[in-house]
């Protein structure tokens, strides 16, 4: 095995077991120490590749995001190739994302960090950013195909994220409180109404 793939494998062993850890610790419990012994190795191993906490942190909320971009264009590539599937695969992302449950709650623990960590908070905001303009992307090549309305397209990537992150919200505090694909399937309708309505 080459340097560079070993060096990928070991990072991604690392990443993995850091999720598993604040998954069970939060970000507040977790100790680097936790996190080499799930990884199976020393923790001067895990310092050579992450020196902080901090570093370490960092690097598993862009690997999160990765993971998160990966499915979506998997999504993509799974859909009929309509603005209207692309869509869709939004909606299903975020019901396989909390039906797992770890990787929201890691993600809600990041945000709360978030508050006080100026580099943390850029780069959730980054992602937000990157998720609203993905949304962007897909209604804008909805307009040029004659599916959604060219004047709703600025509105929605926001609501999309809203109607998405609440389910999230409230269905991880409370899963009694509706059934989520109930709830994901009515969003998708909202919004492809709002985005269809009167066009053409």
């Amino acid at each position: 095995m080459s340097q560079k793939k070993d060096h990928e494998s070991s990072s991604k062993k690392i990443m993995q077991a850091a999720l598993n850890v604040i998954a069970r610790e939060k970000i507040s419990g977790t100790r680097m120490r936790h996190i080499a012994e799930e990884a199976g190795m020393s923790q001067g191993i895990l310092h050579y590749y992450f020196h902080t906490k901090k570093e370490l942190l960092s690097k598993l909320l862009d690997y999160i995001l990765l993971l998160f971009r990966q499915e979506r264009h998997c999504d993509f590539a799974d859909s009929d190739g309509s603005s209207s599937s692309k869509m869709h695969a939004f909606f299903e992302e975020k019901k396989r994302s909390i039906k797992k449950r770890e990787v929201e709650y890691i993600q809600f623990d990041f945000w709360v960090q978030g508050t006080t960590d100026p580099e943390l908070r850029e780069k959730i905001q980054k992602s937000y950013d990157n998720w609203r303009y993905n949304l962007y992307e897909v209604i804008e090549e909805g307009v040029k195909k004659g599916e959604f309305r060219a004047d709703r397209v600025d509105q929605v990537p926001a609501m999309t994220v809203s109607l998405l992150m609440g389910a999230s919200v409230q269905y991880l505090i409370d899963e009694s409180a509706f059934l989520l694909d109930a709830y994901l399937v009515a969003a998708e309708e909202m919004i492809l109404v709002y985005l269809k309505d009167n066009c053409g």
